[in-house]
């Protein structure tokens, strides 16, 4: 089941969040619970959330938010993160989560934008995110 998360959510959603952060192929700053839990509480007011739930756990996730490029005033959604618990990564979880993801986009007539930072398995997410309609726009660089 895919719905919207709520505040009842955040201790799921940080722990879920934690295990996406300790995947990280790169080495990455250490989470700031506070900062984390704010966020997680902003998102789910002020932004997008869903949930992939099954027997009262939560699967995955996808977060957003709206925004803009520097030199625009046309909005988007871009994601804040998108995680699925590895146990549940050969299953339609991301899909579903993406779909409802995409739908409210369009309903909002809002464009996405995805990205996929740190973490491994890059080609298989591009050619996941391309099957279901986005266009690959680019790298990012990282001093390691």
């Amino acid at each position: 089941m895919i719905r919207r998360a709520t505040i009842l959510d955040i201790s799921a959603l940080a722990m879920m969040l934690t295990t996406m952060h300790k995947e990280t192929e790169l080495k990455v700053p250490q989470i700031k619970t506070d900062k984390l839990i704010s966020k997680i509480n902003e998102l789910i007011h002020n932004g997008l959330v869903f949930v992939s739930i099954k027997d009262n756990k939560i699967q995955g996730s996808i977060a957003g938010q709206i925004c803009q490029d520097w030199w625009s005033e046309e909005k988007y959604i871009g994601d804040v993160w998108f995680f699925v618990f590895k146990e549940q990564r050969k299953s339609n979880v991301a899909k579903n989560l993406l779909q409802n993801y995409i739908k409210t986009a369009k309903d909002a007539k809002m464009k996405i934008r995805l990205g996929h930072l740190f973490s491994g398995d890059i080609d298989r997410k591009d050619k996941f995110f391309k099957r279901l309609g986005f266009a690959k726009a680019g790298s990012i660089f990282v001093e390691v």
